[in-house]
């Protein structure tokens, strides 16, 4: 199912009965119809032929089962309350707006469940692997006495990468997390879940349709065979919850009775009434506090979309920090890489000076040394990475086993002209989890004056009709007589003298009110503060930036000095220009990773960032297309 496909629920409801008709009984039109479309118009024929001819029937009993589990005469009920999870979750997407969207609600992921399981005789104690220590086994590697050589060519061996890895993309990372990983799915069943929640709330505002056949077996006279009857009732009703408090019925009772044994006589009877109630609360549970559980499911669905939609920006956010991570790191190793290559040709020039006698023999062993340590802090940066890949598969939903490389040219994001007062203009006027906690605090109010209601005392309207069959016939059948007919008012006052409970949960809403009240401005200092940091952050990368661009430009001229002049320069001079230049890279390329992450760290803390339904960033107007510019973070070149 499409989202395009999914229908208003108003147009559904309109479409449903048009197609299932509505037949039966007359009395509150509205809710009977209502029943039937929830029954459907066989069980209306099946409820008026029981009440003239149901005992006369050889099954009363099977007619009342197989009742009670008819299909709905359009579609099954599951795919109806799908149908309208879906339409809940669209309506609440729309008035979100802001391109927000919706999960589409796939029942076939989930369990169907059985109706009469069978659960395995070790149901109630799962079992358990432990085995003994004597059972385990451990093989140890013989110890081989290696130098740098066979080192060096073993780690080469290790850091081969696989030539079946996939090229992984942040876009492509994006698009196969939204499908396939857990935290994402975990969040749109969460909204999901609101949506239901609404669902059956407001079903129970809805006509509440019930059917109740029994069937009663009675002996009297000592056992008797002449004094044995079977009598069945069957009541067909439907409740409805009024919008400002109290509940109305209507109910048509069916009665019949068969002497089992007619030999002398026949003292069957068939009867049947109408049945009409109301109670209306006129002082407490009276008025809008009613409909507070309403109210309130339809407000939390809307928090369960801003919440959704503001996962889907912080979800965006962390991938990307954990994909610039990886290409960090990526960078650090190309960099690692450029060390060794430089460390082990100072090696060789050493020993070539201590070969022909030009330098004492402990240069070539620093010059070692340092190579050494260049290729041990590169193994431990290329294992750092691929746990950091695997943990970034993991997080995407992606097997841990499948091989990928990750594409190390995507971020460049233009920087932002940041005006501190106008940000948090912004931040206090767009962002999603602000407007959830200012609405709290109408929630909160609204349960101070619940709760003041439930202080007051009951005064309830009780109305009741009942409209039979001619009692004086033993076979009345449908044929109601308005000269029976037993109509009933009152007024039932109940005094407030014990309101401890109520007393006490007055006290508490109004102490929760407070808190939320401080909860919201709590929110918005904190709100105020992280707008403040993001914005230092754009400055404080860009002063990064700048300064170990500087860095790196003096570590190559010291570098290249050092080879203008090779004679004049020691061992220990160049292992530490060497050194000081993969410092000075790797802090550029961290600098440049941080002004990709505070940029967007702005936009999500001022509540512009936007993402696209395929997940991909939607540019702001005045962003430069990133297509135009084409510039690498990074230098994978040695």
């Amino acid at each position: 199912m499409t989202r395009s496909e999914t229908p208003r629920l108003s147009q559904k409801r309109a479409a449903t009965a048009k197609r299932c008709g509505s037949t039966g009984l007359r009395f509150f039109g509205a809710a009977l119809a209502s029943w039937l479309r929830y029954n459907g118009p066989f069980m209306a024929r099946w409820s008026v032929s029981f009440a003239s001819s149901a005992v006369r029937a050889s099954t009363p009993v099977l007619a009342g089962v197989v009742a009670v589990t008819v299909l709905n005469g359009c579609e099954t009920g599951l795919q109806r309350l799908d149908r309208e999870t879906n339409a809940r979750l669209q309506t609440s997407a729309e008035q979100l707006a802001g391109g927000s969207i919706y999960p589409a609600f796939d029942a076939s992921r989930y369990e169907s469940g059985s109706k009469f399981p069978d659960f395995p005789e070790d149901a109630s104690t799962p079992p358990t692997t432990n085995p003994e220590a004597t059972a385990l086994r451990f093989e140890a590697v013989p110890t081989v006495k290696e130098d740098a050589a066979t080192i060096t060519a073993r780690f080469e061996r290790m850091s081969t990468e696989d030539p079946d890895a996939k090229l992984l993309t942040f876009d492509g990372s994006i698009a196969y997390a939204l499908e396939h990983s857990e935290e994402y799915l975990t969040a749109e069943e969460t909204y999901v879940l609101a949506a239901i929640r609404l669902l059956i709330e407001e079903h129970r505002w809805e006509p509440l349709p019930t059917n109740v056949a029994s069937a009663a077996f009675a002996s009297s006279g000592g056992g008797s065979r002449f004094n044995n009857a079977l009598s069945v009732v069957n009541e067909l009703g439907v409740s409805q919850r009024l919008p400002y408090g109290g509940e109305v019925s209507a109910a048509f009772v069916a009665r019949a009775t068969q002497q089992l044994d007619d030999y002398l006589t026949s003292g069957d009877t068939e009867s049947a009434d109408i049945v009409l109630q109301a109670s209306i609360p006129l002082l407490r549970g009276s008025g809008e506090v009613a409909q507070e559980p309403l109210i309130q499911a339809r407000r939390n669905l809307i928090y369960a979309a801003r919440n959704f939609e503001q996962f889907r920006r912080d979800y965006y956010y962390d991938l990307a920090s954990d994909y610039l991570q990886l290409v960090l790191q990526l960078q650090g190793i190309a960099n690692g890489v450029r060390q060794v290559e430089r460390s082990a040709a100072v090696e060789a020039r050493m020993k070539a000076l201590v070969d022909s006698g030009r330098t004492e023999p402990f240069q070539a062993d620093l010059a070692t040394q340092n190579t050494l340590f260049a290729l041990d802090r590169l193994s431990s940066q290329r294992e750092l990475y691929r746990l950091t890949v695997d943990r970034f598969k993991a997080r995407l939903g992606m097997l841990v086993e499948d091989p990928v490389k990750i594409d190390p040219t995507q971020f460049d994001l233009p920087v932002p002209k940041v005006d501190t007062k106008e940000s948090l203009v912004l931040a206090f006027r767009f962002r999603l989890d602000l407007q959830t906690q200012r609405d709290l605090v109408d929630d909160f109010t609204r349960r101070v004056d619940v709760a003041r209601n439930e202080t007051m005392g009951d005064l309830d309207l009780l109305l009741a009709n009942n409209l039979p069959t001619d009692p004086t016939q033993s076979d009345a059948g449908l044929g109601f007589d308005g000269g029976y007919d037993d109509f009933s008012a009152r007024l039932v006052y109940s005094m407030p003298l014990d309101r401890v409970n109520e007393d006490l949960r007055l006290r508490q809403s109004q102490i929760l009110l407070e808190q939320s009240k401080r909860q919201y401005f709590q929110a918005r200092d904190d709100a105020a503060v992280q707008v403040r940091q993001a914005a230092r952050g754009i400055e404080r990368s860009l002063f990064s930036k700048a300064v170990q661009e500087k860095n790196v430009a003096a570590s190559m001229n010291r570098q290249a000095a050092i080879d203008a002049a090779p004679d004049r320069a020691t061992a220990r001079d160049r292992t530490d220009a060497l050194d000081a230049l993969r410092r000075a890279q790797d802090s550029l390329d961290n600098a440049k990773k941080d002004l990709q992450l505070a940029i967007l760290r702005y936009l999500n803390t001022t509540g512009q960032l936007r993402i696209a339904p395929n997940g991909s960033l939607i540019p702001l107007p005045g962003m430069t297309d990133r297509e135009e510019t084409g510039e690498q973070l990074i230098d994978m070149s040695p």
